[in-house]
Order: C-alpha cells, then sequence, then structure tokens
C-alpha cells in the first residue's frame, strides 16, 4: 500500500476504535501500530494523533476553527466569529501582529483572511 496522509491513517485509527473499549480497544490499537510499523510510517505517529484528533471531534459535530488576529480579540467577537459556522466549534486564537488589523480563520483546509495586510498585498499586486 502506498503511503498515506495522516488524515488517511486518522481515519483508518478511528473506524478501528470506534466504538471498542477495554482489551479490544488495546487490541486495536496494536494492530494499527503494527500498521503503522508495516507502512513505514511509525514517524508520523505525532501527526497522525493530532489528525486523529480532529477526525474524532468531526465525527462528533465539533469543528476546530483558529482565529488569527493582530491584538487581542474580546471574548464577544470570538463568539460572533464562531456563531458563524453554525455547529459546535473549539475556538483557538491566536495573534501576529503583522496582520496589521483584521482577522484570519482556519478550518480544517479552508484559510479565510480578512487580514489588512492581505488586503494590501492584493492591493499592491492589482497596481504592479
Amino acid at each position: 500500500m502506498a503511503n498515506l496522509l495522516p488524515k488517511q491513517y486518522a481515519k483508518i485509527l478511528f473506524e478501528l476504535t470506534d466504538g471498542k473499549s477495554g482489551s479490544a480497544l488495546e487490541k486495536a490499537v496494536e494492530e494499527f501500530v503494527k500498521f503503522l510499523i508495516d507502512e513505514r510510517a511509525l514517524s508520523k505517529k505525532e501527526y497522525v494523533m493530532n489528525a486523529f484528533q480532529e477526525y474524532a471531534k468531526l465525527q462528533q459535530g465539533i469543528q476546530k476553527i483558529v482565529i488569527t488576529s493582530a491584538r487581542k480579540m474580546s471574548q464577544k467577537m470570538v463568539d460572533d466569529i464562531a456563531g458563524l459556522f453554525g455547529k459546535k466549534v473549539e475556538v483557538e486564537t491566536m495573534i501576529d501582529k503583522t496582520l496589521i488589523g483584521g482577522v484570519v480563520v482556519r478550518t480544517g483546509d479552508t484559510i479565510l483572511d480578512a487580514s489588512v495586510k492581505s488586503q494590501l498585498e492584493q492591493l499592491q499586486k492589482e497596481l504592479s
């Protein structure tokens, strides 16, 4: 089998372990580790575990979003942005002063960039 992406390994792990507990869960995890060794992908274990946590949350209807802004945002602003997603969200906030203003929101493979920095870069491209 070809080397898979961490997200693909995470989905396999979720399917192997979903609904299991105790010795059945332990056995499923052991089989998965053997599978990673066979795939020569054990070095990806940290990426796989991060992807697994995200995938498991998605299966539970929880979406993770990362909001990056130039300065600390009020809780109301964070809640307003999170509310745009219309489902259960887990929010992480970050500060990046190079954004100048506005926000960048990341969720899964999607990036919504409403920062002043990106708008200035776009304007510069259009004027060139």
